[in-house]
Order: structure tokens, then C-alpha cells, then sequence
């Protein structure tokens, strides 16, 4: 049987995950079985199951893929001085979230799912892991810069602001999935005043 280059086998795993993500938006996460990812991907049984060993594999991979996009390419903002204002990084982050190719009504079904299931759970605390890892180091980088601290009073506030920072970036989420009133650049407006103005 020949071998599948890495690249090939990284785009069949992105199909699998582009087929479930649909299915899990039409359907939500329980209504959706095997089957129907096997047949909305267009692939075998035994194809597919040579990348995921079954669902929960599938959620926890879209949604870590997921996260791990909206972050990308945020890590140079950490050389910045100052880094970007804690507005303008909001702004940023909505906006990947916004143009993301998972609904944000399938983050909501993760969350979800991970209060029953353990495996969705430890995706979801990794998952919450690493944005708070990063928006930590941001906060500690804006803190100490423009927003006037000295390096102990800034270590001491950032675990607060990247709190406050994943709280905002949830309840984005949620609002956007569920509130049809819901608009991102008034949620911006309303969240500026939050963070220290430097």
C-alpha cells in the first residue's frame, strides 16, 4: 500500500474536519453520527478512520485548529513597543473569529459537549490554555509599556487583564451565536473603556 506524504494526509484530515463542522452546524454535535461525517466528506469508513478514531477526535481537532487560527501570527506582537492597545487587539481577535471558517455557533456546542465529556474537556481546558498563555504575555508586554506599570505591578495585573480578556472573547462568541441584535463594532465600543488607556 503506498505511502501518504504528510501534506496529503494533513488536507484529508482538513476535509474530514470541514465535512463534521458542517454536519455539527446543521445538525449540532449529538444529532450528528459517524455516518453522516463519513458520507458528507465523501470518503470510506476505512479512509476515514485511518486520520480520527471517531468523533470526539474530530470535535477536539476542529476546535483546537480552530483557536490555534485565530491566534496565528499574534506572537510578533509581543516585540512591539509598545504592542498594540488592548482595543485594537480586540478588535483583531473578533475579527478572525468573525471571518473564521468554523461558525461560532459550533464553539458553543463545544463548550457544551465539554461539561459531560471528558475528552472535549481537555481539549477545552487546552484550548483555554493557550489563549490565556498568550494574552498573559500580551497583557504583562502592554502593562509595563503603555499602560505606565513597573515590571512587578505589571506581573501582578496581567493574570487579571488576560481574565478579562478571555471572558470578553467568550461572551463574543456566545452573543454572536445566539443574539440576532448583536452587533461586533458596538460590543468593541462598549468593551474599550475596560482596559487602562496608558
Amino acid at each position: 500500500m503506498p505511502r501518504i506524504s504528510p501534506e496529503r494526509r494533513q488536507a484529508r484530515r482538513e476535509q474530514i474536519a470541514r465535512a463534521a463542522v458542517e454536519q455539527f452546524a446543521a445538525r449540532g454535535i449529538h444529532s450528528t453520527s459517524m455516518a453522516n461525517i463519513i458520507d458528507a466528506s465523501g470518503l470510506s469508513a476505512g479512509a476515514l478512520y485511518t486520520h480520527f478514531t471517531g468523533k470526539d477526535e474530530i470535535i477536539t481537532y476542529v476546535a483546537r485548529t480552530t483557536v490555534s487560527g485565530i491566534f496565528t501570527g499574534f506572537s510578533e506582537l509581543l516585540h512591539r513597543s509598545p504592542p498594540p492597545s488592548p482595543g485594537a487587539l480586540m478588535e483583531r481577535i473578533t475579527e478572525r473569529i468573525d471571518s473564521a471558517d468554523v461558525p461560532v455557533g459550533f464553539i458553543v456546542q463545544v463548550w457544551s459537549e465539554a461539561v459531560t465529556n471528558p475528552t472535549v474537556r481537555d481539549a477545552a481546558n487546552e484550548v483555554y490554555g493557550e489563549a490565556f498563555g498568550f494574552l498573559h504575555q500580551y497583557s504583562r508586554s502592554w502593562l509595563s509599556t503603555a499602560g505606565g506599570l513597573d515590571g512587578q505591578q505589571a506581573d501582578a495585573q496581567a493574570p487579571r487583564q488576560a481574565r478579562l480578556f478571555i471572558s470578553l472573547i467568550y461572551a463574543h462568541i456566545l452573543q454572536s451565536s445566539m443574539l440576532d441584535s448583536y452587533e461586533t463594532p458596538t460590543f468593541l465600543d462598549d468593551v474599550a473603556g475596560l482596559f487602562p488607556s496608558g
